[in-house]
C-alpha cells in the first residue's frame, strides 16, 4: 500500500509534507505509510482516497483501477449481466459488434481491442 500512495504523491508532484497537511499528521508519521511501516487507519485511508480521487479499494490494493467506479444504471447492469452469460463465442460476437459501432461513431479515432 505504501507504494501506491507513494506514487499517487509523487503523481500530484506533492511533497510529503504537503500530504501530511492534508492528513493533519507529522512528515515523519506519513513517511511511514510510504515505507508501509505503519498502517492506516480507516479515517487516514479515506482522507488519502478523497484527497487522490481514487478508490479505497486501490489504495489496499485489491484492484490495479485507481479510478472510481460510478454507479451502473439498472440497464447498464442487465447489459453486463447478460454478457458474463454467454460462452466465448457470444463474448466475441458482442465485443466485435461494439468494436465496429465505436469505429463508427468515432470516425477516424482508433477503435479499441482492435
Amino acid at each position: 500500500m505504501g507504494r501506491r500512495i507513494r506514487d499517487l504523491r509523487l503523481a500530484s508532484h506533492a511533497t510529503q509534507n504537503e500530504i501530511a497537511q492534508v492528513l493533519n499528521i507529522s512528515r515523519s508519521a506519513y513517511t511511514l505509510y510510504e515505507t508501509d511501516k505503519r498502517e492506516l487507519n480507516f479515517e487516514t485511508l479515506c482522507r488519502l482516497a478523497d484527497h487522490f480521487q481514487v478508490s479505497a479499494d486501490y489504495l489496499l490494493g485489491r484492484t490495479d483501477n485507481p479510478r472510481l467506479s460510478e454507479e451502473l444504471k439498472p440497464e447498464e447492469r442487465l447489459l453486463l449481466e447478460r454478457y458474463r452469460e454467454l460462452d466465448s463465442r457470444g463474448k466475441d460476437t458482442v465485443q466485435t459488434l461494439l468494436r465496429y459501432e465505436y469505429g463508427t461513431l468515432n470516425k477516424g479515432t482508433p477503435v479499441p481491442g482492435k
